[in-house]
């Protein structure tokens, strides 16, 4: 019997290099089902671009990634801009890991690695950013930058307790944008705090930052928080981590398949919880781009 072929990107510093211990484990599991494993590491000076470029696409059966959201970020992108289309697996071994969270991808290793074996599938959107791809997220505006500026050893360390304590002492640098956003069907120009779009329902760890977001239907989840005063957000601090915030007056949602976000300041975005670029960003989806290994019992809660 023929072998195929898998090809694993990982991380090896992600979860405390929890990829590394378990290396033997992947590779055997994929060999019971006969795949042998091809492994490339994610490092610093290592552009998946070169070698997205130069793959076989029917040589390989399957992808799989092995780390946090920012190696499904870049593993996912190189495969949109090479046209790449092979399911793709995720072993989430990082702080956040939202779009493992969002189609039910245990944390128990053991779990995880009986699905990214596995060929239960489904089909995914995929946003883009100025022609970038991104998984989960883009955000722009205060708080934002606090995922980039967390200390690596506190993620491994504390989790997502050390996003949350650099984003508290960002509180007091809170300031109103000025910001126009362009839907389909309006504009709204006024004085913002932070804009998300998203794919999936979480964001940094948050599992309901748009409690009713689908992320196959074609549409991405614009939530704009506007211009909050200070003494008021600790109460729309504890409304989003509960998701209970959908009624609240600073909050508003749009469904949207495209929007722009300009502003007068200079304000970089955030993409998947690395850094994106600077505005004016046009934002798009590309309809179930991607097929994505899930648990055989998973349904979206949404549907």
């Amino acid at each position: 019997m023929n072998y195929e072929r898998v090809l694993l990107f990982y991380n090896p510093r992600a979860g405390n290099g929890v990829v590394i211990n378990n290396l033997d484990r992947i590779i055997a599991a994929f060999q019971r089902r006969k795949r042998v494993l091809v492994p490339v590491r994610i490092d610093r000076g290592i552009n998946l671009d070169n070698i997205f470029s130069s793959l076989d696409k029917g040589g390989f059966s399957k992808i799989v990634a092995a780390g946090g959201d920012g190696t499904v970020h870049a593993v996912v992108g190189s495969m949109v801009k090479h046209d790449v289309d092979i399911p793709l697996a995720l072993l989430p071994a990082g702080t956040a890991n939202d779009l493992a969270h969002y189609f039910g991808i245990p944390t128990s290793f053991g779990e995880m690695l009986k699905i990214a074996v596995a060929d239960n599938c489904v089909r995914m959107d995929v946003g883009l950013a100025n022609g970038r791809p991104f998984v989960n997220v883009l955000a722009a505006g205060v708080l934002v930058n606090a995922s980039q500026k967390t200390d690596p050893v506190a993620k491994d360390t504390f989790g997502l307790a050390a996003y949350y304590v650099q984003a508290l002492s960002d509180l007091p640098k809170i300031h109103p944008i000025p910001a126009k956003i362009t839907l389909p069907d309006q504009v709204i120009e006024t004085d913002i705090n932070a804009v998300l779009i998203l794919n999936g329902r979480g964001a940094g760890g948050l599992r309901s930052v748009v409690p009713h977001s689908v992320i196959n239907d074609g549409l991405l989840e614009v939530m704009i928080v506007r211009n909050v005063p200070f003494v008021n957000w600790g109460v729309i601090a504890l409304s989003v981590l509960m998701g209970r915030h959908e009624n609240n007056k600073f909050i508003s949602f749009h469904s949207t398949d495209r929007v722009r976000i300009e502003s007068e300041e200079y304000i970089v975005t955030d993409l998947d919880g690395e850094k994106g670029m600077p505005l004016p960003v046009d934002v798009s989806v590309l309809p179930s781009r991607l097929e994505v290994c899930v648990p055989a019992d998973w349904e979206d809660e949404t549907c």
